[in-house]
Parts: structure tokens; sequence; C-alpha cells
């Protein structure tokens, strides 16, 4: 009985540890060297390895054998540590020149409760929204163009409907409006009817049409019409692709003499060990009872938080690995030799499950020989060819990339005439629906508007 007790009180204790260290994964640098600051500040037995040693306590034989002991079993191993010593590549090569409202939505995606499905699905829907949040394409031709069935695609576009900002992904104005209607908590049914049941009316700014039709007073109505300004009609419109963020890649990916060289970019994440002063204390029999408590769950803790960050930086090294081992020809020849990769292949190569090596690339930069790229870029949907070989997505937008900038300015090709092309010459067929949501995703403007006239 006493048993069962002492494992239902430490079972709540194991769920915040097991969370801690999920939650490290999925962290980027820069907030893993914060949640390492907060921690130091909350446990006094965590200390950078590299600090001056405190003063040790008065400890005999056995206790310094005991010191010892602890001081081996919570030191970090090198294996978690590989290639610290790898020359880091020219700064130049971490410029990512664009964030827009895509990029946005999709490292939400990765912070958030998306299966492995449903990010696949989630991909089609987000390269279909405009600079201005709406969708683009109804729900039957994202089906079409994608093989994806409307009931897979509905319940993955109201999750994106849930992200910021607030009333993305709408189908329209009506739709945008009781997205951030529903999203802001409020619970107004004169609201509701006006908007859902006449919006017509409102948009003619008819308020006594309004009032006859629902019986609801003109002042009330006059209420929602001003409550309605409140709401952004634009939500998109706020991420610009002028803005310019500099970008401290995770993960070196260079050519070896023997194949790629893989090392982590670990500046700035200290190392962490034991104090021995409080490990002297832990062990020294004149310490009381409720102090050495107090110390033993600190370095429970602590042990906990340095064996999690070591299976952190572990396990970034093997998934980087296993890409590049996958990705071989992308890193051998370029863009044009990426393929269709899933989570799956690298989660059983690695032998993690796939949520791991979604957490693992969320947030995460590989510097490559080819420039520097967030890991999930390597993880691309695919298309199949004439002769049904699957080629990566990011392979055809780069195809799209080259013949608009090898067109000619004062008649540029048309997405209907670049599909034609993309047939004709690389057997690749597709629709020119996905022609034109590939050339939103590129930013590319429409055959009209890159017309040049003399």
């Amino acid at each position: 009985m006493l048993e069962l007790k002492q494992t239902q009180r430490l079972s709540p204790v194991l769920t915040v540890q097991l969370q801690q260290a999920i939650k490290l994964l999925q962290l980027s640098k820069l907030e893993l060297v914060e949640a390492i600051e907060l921690e130091m500040k909350e446990n006094p037995i965590l200390e950078i390895s590299d600090e001056e040693v405190e003063p040790e306590p008065e400890e005999t034989q056995d206790e310094k054998k005991e010191i010892q002991e602890l001081l081996e079993r919570y030191s970090p191993s090198e294996e978690y540590f590989p290639g610290e010593d790898k020359e880091a590549p020219d700064y130049e090569n971490m410029v990512r020149k664009t964030y827009n409202l895509r990029d946005h939505l999709r490292w939400q995606i990765g912070l958030s409760d998306f299966d492995p499905a449903e990010r696949v699905v989630a991909e089609w829907i987000i390269g279909n929204i405009d600079d201005n949040g709406y969708l683009m394409y109804s729900i039957e031709e994202i089906a079409r163009d994608s093989g994806f069935p409307p009931e897979v695609l509905e319940p993955v576009l109201k999750k994106v409907q849930k992200l910021d900002p607030a009333g993305v992904g709408a189908r329209d104005l009506k739709e945008c409006i009781l997205i951030q209607y529903e999203l802001s908590g409020q619970k107004d049914p004169v609201f509701y009817t006006v908007v859902s049941s006449h919006f017509d009316l409102f948009q003619h700014n008819n308020l006594k049409g309004i009032a006859k039709a629902t019986g609801f007073p003109v002042e009330k109505i006059k209420e929602v019409f001003e409550r309605i300004k409140s709401f952004d009609p634009k939500p998109g419109r706020n991420f610009s692709d002028e803005l310019t963020s500099y970008i401290v890649p995770d993960v070196y990916v260079a050519k070896g003499e023997e194949g790629y060289d893989i090392a982590l970019n670990n500046d700035d994440i200290p190392e962490l060990r034991m104090s021995r002063y409080y490990l002297g204390l832990a062990a020294d029999r004149k310490v009381g009872g409720d102090t050495k408590r107090y110390i033993k769950n600190k370095m429970k803790q602590a042990e906990w938080f340095i064996k999690s960050i070591q299976q952190r930086q572990q396990t970034l090294f093997k998934v980087a690995q296993s890409i590049v081992n996958f990705q071989r020809e992308f890193f051998d020849k370029g863009l044009r030799s990426l393929k269709p990769l899933i989570l799956k292949d690298v989660a059983q190569d690695v032998g993690v499950h796939e949520s791991t090596v979604s957490r693992i690339t969320t947030s995460k930069y590989m510097s490559t020989p080819h420039g520097v790229y967030e890991m999930k870029f390597f993880f691309p949907t695919s298309l199949n060819t004439g002769d049904g070989v699957p080629l990566s997505t990011n392979v055809v937008m780069d195809l799209i990339a080259e013949l608009v900038k090898k067109e000619d300015k004062k008649k540029p090709p048309t997405d209907d005439e670049i599909a034609h092309v993309l047939k004709s010459r690389h057997d690749i067929n597709i629709a020119r629906r996905t022609v034109a949501k590939y050339r939103e995703i590129l930013n590319i403007r429409s055959s009209r508007e890159r017309t040049v006239v003399d």
C-alpha cells in the first residue's frame, strides 16, 4: 500500500519532467539558451562547466569518493556534442531575405497540435492563402489539385483558421469577420445573426432592412455595425516580404574528404554540471534532513535537465545526419535534386517517434553548401512525373522561378503556358491553378503584372 502511494506521488513529477524534455526538443537555439539561464536561476545545483570551482567543504574519504562518483555521473559526455570545433560558414550565408504570412503560419503549425498527416494537408491550404490572408480557391479546387478529398481538407482548414492573425484562411469577408468574432470569445446573438444571415444587407448599409428581417431595434444593429468595424478585413496585410532576418544555423553541413561533415552549432549553449559544493553538502552527514532533502530534490531536477539537453543535442545531430543521408543528391547537386521525404522515414532511420522528428526540426536551420535552409525544408511533398517518379514540389517551384527569370519581359508566360512548358520539357503534369499557387508562394506576380511596356 505504501509503494502504491509513492508511485502516485512521483507520477506527476515524472510527467512534468517529460514535458520539459519534449519542450526542449522544439526550442530554437536562442530559446534554449534562455531556458538554460532560467533553470540555473531556479536550481542552485546547476553551474557552467568552465566556471571557477567553488571552495570545497571539508570532506572525508568516503564523502570524496561519493562526490567523485556523482561528478562523473553528471558530466556531459562528448558523444552528445559532436563536431564542436567545426569552422562556421560565412556570415553572409546566414541571411533569410523574407518572412511572409505563409512563413508565419508554417511556424505556428510547427508549434501546434497538427499531426504529420495534417501538416501535409495544411501546406496545401497555406499555399493557397493570399497576402491579405484569404483562401484564394475553393476546397473543391484544392481537392482536385492536391488529391486530398474535401472531407480531409475542411477540418484542417478549420484548424488553420484558428492561427494568428485572426481571420486568416477565410473564404470571404463574411467568414473572416465571423472567425475573428469567434476567436474574440464574444457571445452576442444579435451580432451573429446580422453577420451570418444578413451580410448582404450589411454590405449595402441597409439598417432598416436588417431590422425588418430580424426584429432587432435599429440602435442594436448600429452597435453591431460599429463592432464589425473593429475587425480587420485584411488580416494578412501586416506581413511583408520586405523584412530581412538574420539566421544563425543550428547545424553545419560541409563537404569533407569522406562525404559530408556534420557539426552542431553549440556556440552560446553553456555546458552544465552539478555543483561540487552542493554535492558535498548532500554527502555531508552533518547537514540537516530538510536541507539534505531539498538538495537531493534539486539534484534530481538538475540530472534530468542535463540529460534532456544532452538528448536534445544527440537527437538533433542524428536527425541532421539522417537528412543528409536521405537527401545526399541535394547536397551533391543542389535544389533540383531534392527528393520527397516524410517524417516517418527519418524517424525509422533514427529510431524515434515521428513527433520527435517534427519537434526537433521545428525552428532549426541547417547551413549547407547551397545556403541556409529551415530543416522542415528537407521534407517536401511530392508530385508524380509522367514516368511515375515522385518529384519534390520544391523542385517544381524552382523550375517555375527559372522560367520566370528567363522570360520575355514584354510577353511573360501565363500560368497555362508555364504548365504547358513543364509538361513538354520536364514531363510534369500540373494544373494552371497549381502553377498559380506555387507562383504565389514564390511571390511572383501574375503575367499581366509582370509585363513590361515600352
